[in-house]
């Protein structure tokens, strides 16, 4: 069969392309933007990939359109499809059909950390021997491809809640009927399409209220928006857990004064200690909650525990690309003021004799709508220096007002002079960007 995929160098389209590959398919695209991981890794399997949306791409010839949730009405090639009535599929709807469909899918759903801590329960399966099949949505450095078809019946899929196609605005986790659903955290993000928290908890209720009773959902106990969406009616199993220490059921206790360890209790009774290669609060949960859904699988606790502590991490998630001159250049795809936060503590507290700079580019449709302009100072308030990338100086201006250490920065050639100027040492550099930044980071090291 031979589809065409438009928007295919997404994260997540050029999943699934792999994935059709993988099922035998002959697979050619286009979008407007390719670039490379991804392109290099498209052209590597022998994929065409054509620029722009053209409906000179169109052919009589194609058995199935596969539409990017990046296509909107009035593109060229849509519209052609449109016009000649041809077949066409969502990515979301293609992958239950051809790959999930009879396949017990494990769903990590969540605001936050679903990229690591898919990587993470994926990483143990396979470790354990469980040839599961998986797609996730970045680049994890334990693995070659972002997506693998796997012989076992296990499927491990990052699953978000950002909308399926312009014909379908329900979120995209909504077609992968999970039979293991785990649910990190729950906060405002997307505000592109999403007016508020309510929206985006209905599209989480409307996922819950569509799971038969066998399934078993993993949650944080102590998540209030997950609480509010629970209560809303849950018919499934619930699997709760705390990331605090409690005498009743899963939770954890970080050690004090480590970035990298915790204890895994149940009822208040030690269970195993867990030991990771990255830092902080945020990656110590996330393996938490991987370990207790590679449990739920099967999997056994002295396995879950090696994985772990293996696991080399994902690119763009507190990613430390290099030191220079006493200077470490990190790069994280944060881009929500809490996970910004997590970030930056973590990096305080990993080494506090360091001074930090931050980089943060506006460029998230909810970072550029304002709705986080408040939080950003309490956000980088671990950082010494702060510097904002932004196309709206106005807004940028008003959260400059709000702290004196914050600086806006209109390129990333500003930004060299002020570092060639300086001429830092013992310092850690760190940029938040859920894009390529421009490739500021090379650049801060020519310039070091």
């Amino acid at each position: 069969m031979k589809i065409y995929i438009l928007g295919i160098c997404g994260t997540f389209m050029s999943g699934v392309a792999q994935l059709a590959i993988q099922k035998g398919f002959q697979v050619s695209g286009c979008d407007e933007n390719i670039y490379p991981p991804i392109s290099d890794v498209l052209k590597d399997l022998g994929v065409k990939i054509d620029k722009g949306y053209s409906e000179k791409y169109y052919s009589e010839n194609t058995d199935l359109f596969i539409i990017g949730n990046v296509v909107s009405r009035g593109n060229p090639l849509m519209e052609k499809i449109l016009n000649e009535d041809k077949s066409f599929f969502s990515g979301p709807e293609f992958l239950f059909n051809y790959v999930l469909k009879d396949r017990h899918v494990v769903s990590i759903a969540g605001t936050h950390g679903k990229t690591t801590t898919s990587a993470m329960i994926t990483k143990i399966l396979l470790d354990f021997g469980i040839d599961a099949g998986y797609l996730i949505a970045g680049k994890v450095k334990d693995f070659s491809n972002s997506a693998e078809l796997g012989n076992d019946k296990l499927f491990v899929i990052e699953s978000d809640e950002y909308d399926t196609a312009f014909f379908d605005k329900r979120s995209k986790f909504i077609h992968y009927k999970p039979s293991t659903l785990l649910i990190n955290n729950l906060e405002f993000d997307h505000a592109d399409i999403f007016n508020n928290l309510d929206d985006i908890q209905k599209q989480f209720h409307h996922l819950i209220r569509s799971l038969p009773q066998n399934v078993k959902v993993l949650f944080p106990f102590g998540d209030d928006n997950i609480q509010t969406l629970l209560k809303n009616g849950f018919y499934s199993i619930k699997e709760p857990f705390n990331f605090e220490f409690s005498e009743k059921g899963w939770s954890m206790i970080i050690n004090e004064n480590k970035t990298s360890d915790f204890k895994v209790c149940f009822n208040g009774e030690l269970v195993n200690e867990i030991s990771l290669k990255l830092i902080g609060e945020h990656n110590l949960r996330n393996a938490f909650a991987a370990f207790l859904t590679a449990l739920s699988l099967g999997v056994t606790p002295n396995s879950i525990k090696n994985s772990l502590l293996n696991f080399k991490g994902v690119a763009k998630r507190m990613d430390l690309l290099g030191e220079k001159n006493t200077v470490s250049v990190y790069d994280d795809f944060a881009h929500h003021p809490t996970a910004i936060k997590l970030s930056l503590e973590a990096l305080k507290k990993a080494d506090s004799s360091k001074k930090i700079i931050c980089l943060l580019e506006m460029r998230s449709n909810t970072m550029l709508s304002g709705f986080h302009d408040e939080k950003i100072p309490e956000a980088v308030s671990n950082a010494d220096e702060v510097y904002l990338f932004s196309k709206n100086e106005t807004q940028a201006k008003k959260i400059i007002s709000q702290d004196p250490k914050i600086n806006f920065c209109e390129s990333k050639e500003e930004f060299l002079k002020i570092l060639r100027k300086k001429n830092y040492q013992e310092t850690n550099i760190i940029c938040f960007s859920n894009g390529s930044f421009g490739g500021i980071q090379s650049e801060i090291f020519k310039n070091l």
